[in-house]
């Protein structure tokens, strides 16, 4: 059985509502460390670090896997760390990159639904930060639509640029059996023990199911 000090890092570098929270739980129900999003503070313990020249997990290193790594504040502010991994793939040789992706419509649709109790609809906080880098200009939803189309299509065209040639990047569309099937198949590969074949459905009410601590304690 491989130990846990030789497994590698495990990041996810999809765009959130892309399954990143049934990601996060894959690995955590199988006991293994994973952290996801925590308010904004992966991103913005980066965001620290990267201006400090400090590795980018400084201070959050101790977990194997890592997803939704954004932040975005109720006065706008938004920072995207799974933007980063090329510099993730740098300072953390031998890491795994999960592309996880889903229909662009459909994303959008997500996206624009998507609020929270405490902060209110997450377009109109975007709508908020893009007035801050355009003022005086009106910011309506097609405009936030827009911005999310050329987002995708950037970060998408980067992904397969960088990695092409290399071995380290597994690619999951979320809405193909299949293809999370296989996803989980290549992380075995990697030393990950996992128990489903599946991705966890987190929007229903889950089973209860005792957590292995074998790979040390999960985190939120």
């Amino acid at each position: 059985m491989m130990q846990k000090t030789t497994l590698p890092k495990v990041f996810v570098i999809g765009h959130h509502k892309i399954a990143t929270r049934s990601i996060h739980q894959l690995f955590k129900v199988d006991g293994y460390k994973s952290i996801h999003w925590k308010g904004g503070r992966i991103a913005e313990t980066m965001l620290k670090n990267m201006r400090m020249s400090q590795p980018l997990l400084k201070g959050i290193e101790s977990a194997c896997v890592y997803s939704d790594m954004e932040y975005l504040h109720d006065d706008g502010e938004f920072f995207y760390g799974h933007r980063l991994f090329p510099i993730l793939d740098l300072q953390y040789p031998g890491s795994i990159f999960i592309f996880n992706t889903r229909n662009l419509d459909s994303w959008i649709k997500s996206q624009l639904a998507h609020k929270s109790k405490k902060s209110g609809l997450y377009v109109r906080r975007i709508r908020k930060g893009l007035k801050t880098i355009y003022p005086g200009r009106k910011i309506k939803n097609r405009d936030v639509i827009k911005m999310w189309r050329r987002t995708w299509q950037q970060h998408e065209d980067e992904v397969n640029r960088y990695f092409s040639g290399k071995s380290n990047l597994l690619r999951v569309n979320i809405e193909s059996v299949e293809s999370k099937k296989q996803l989980i198949s290549s992380l075995r590969t990697f030393g990950y023990e996992l128990t489903s074949d599946d991705l966890p459905y987190v929007g229903a009410t889950p089973k209860k199911r005792k957590i292995s601590s074998r790979h040390g304690k999960s985190a939120d």
